[in-house]
């Protein structure tokens, strides 16, 4: 008999740890092995529609106030009508509030998407609430994305459940996407970076960037949610060769249409939209900081976050072929396909759940 599992989150937007969850659960996945509902609290569900019809999806449909007493005895019912065998929860609140109404009697996990000790400086009395009143009781138990991130954690909270390392996947249409020939001729080097706009990702340092690189045929989109015009007013007032593309569903469709993959964040925890890039054979320039060294190793071109004319120098060394992207690209390709494999992410997940639970 498969086991019953609860996957809870926040919503069902594009963002990273959304995306995992839903290809996870999409036809071929999970739902092979595991009997899976999915709820989510609000009305945003772009990603519904990929995610296997045997799936049992539910939408609190949560709006706001004192709407969260209905929200949370719903959420209680499903626990305990449907005899859950393990919760997954992914991102807070929905990690809190499921945590707080599950029965100590079910296993529950949670995967950590991010960076925790910096999570906790940015969202301090949001983290201080999960980890007082979920985290540090012992029926807890963790999933990391990184042992770098793994270590952060342990370093940042006393902590007596399990932890184990569960490294993302990419979905395997981005490992059979057509990937662009070098052409060491070329008379433009096109980049693209995908995130939400928010501090962290640190766009805004492209922008200082770029103001560097006038006289060169370099441009760059920059896909994610925000405040665009704020990064509008910048560009145009700059001049820069840099456009602001907004939202994007599959970011499949254009990801392997580009020269170089770039991403100037000051804190990650396993970016899903980097390995999407190293699966179609795109060439990485990364932030040199310790949670992108630590899962991309060798396989990218790091950049400082303080120097701006050094980062400009390195993209004209690119575009003047002084360094080759190119055969990176493809030791970074096979990378992936060693350790961001579908398949590979299933089986150690249903590891970790047979280590949880009893066998049925």
């Amino acid at each position: 008999m498969k086991k019953k599992v609860l996957h809870v989150i926040n919503s069902l937007t594009t963002g990273g740890a959304e995306i995992l969850l839903a290809n996870s659960l999409s036809p071929g996945g999970l739902q092979e092995y595991t009997d899976n509902y999915l709820v989510y609290f609000n009305k945003t569900s772009y990603l519904a529609d990929t995610i296997d019809q045997d799936v049992k999806l539910i939408n609190l449909n949560y709006t706001g106030g004192v709407d969260i007493i209905r929200m949370l005895l719903q959420l209680k019912s499903i626990i305990k009508t449907n005899k859950i065998d393990i919760v997954h929860t992914h991102l807070t609140p929905a990690s809190l509030y499921t945590h707080l109404l599950c029965p100590v009697s079910v296993p529950q996990v949670h995967t950590i998407h991010s960076t925790y000790s910096m999570d906790s400086e940015t969202r301090p009395v949001m983290r201080y609430l999960e980890r007082k009143l979920f985290l540090e009781k012992p029926q807890c138990n963790i999933i990391s994305l990184s042992e770098f991130t793994k270590e952060d954690f342990l370093r940042s909270i006393s902590f007596k459940g399990k932890v184990f390392v569960l490294n993302n996947f990419v979905a395997d249409r981005y490992f059979n996407l057509p990937q662009k020939k070098y052409d060491s001729n070329k008379k433009e080097l096109r980049m693209i970076a995908v995130g939400s706009l928010k501090e962290l990702k640190n766009f805004e340092y492209l922008l200082e960037v770029f103001q560097q690189l006038t006289g060169f045929e370099i441009y760059l989109d920059i896909y994610g949610d925000g405040n665009i015009p704020k990064y509008e007013s910048v560009i145009n007032n700059n001049d820069l060769k840099v456009k602001m593309m907004g939202h994007i569903d599959d970011i499949a469709t254009v990801i392997h249409q580009y020269d170089l993959f770039i991403m100037p964040s000051k804190f990650e925890g396993f970016p899903l939209s980097l390995f999407e890039a190293m699966a179609a054979g795109v060439p990485l320039m990364l932030s040199d900081i310790g949670p992108l060294r630590s899962i991309v190793k060798e396989h990218a071109i790091y950049f400082p976050l303080n120097d701006a004319a050094s980062v400009a120098a390195i993209m004209q060394q690119i575009f003047n072929n002084t360094i080759d992207i190119s055969g990176m690209a493809v030791k970074a390709k096979a990378y992936a396909e060693k350790t961001v494999r579908r398949d590979i992410y299933i089986k150690r997940l249903l590891d970790i759940y047979n280590q949880l639970t009893p066998q049925k």
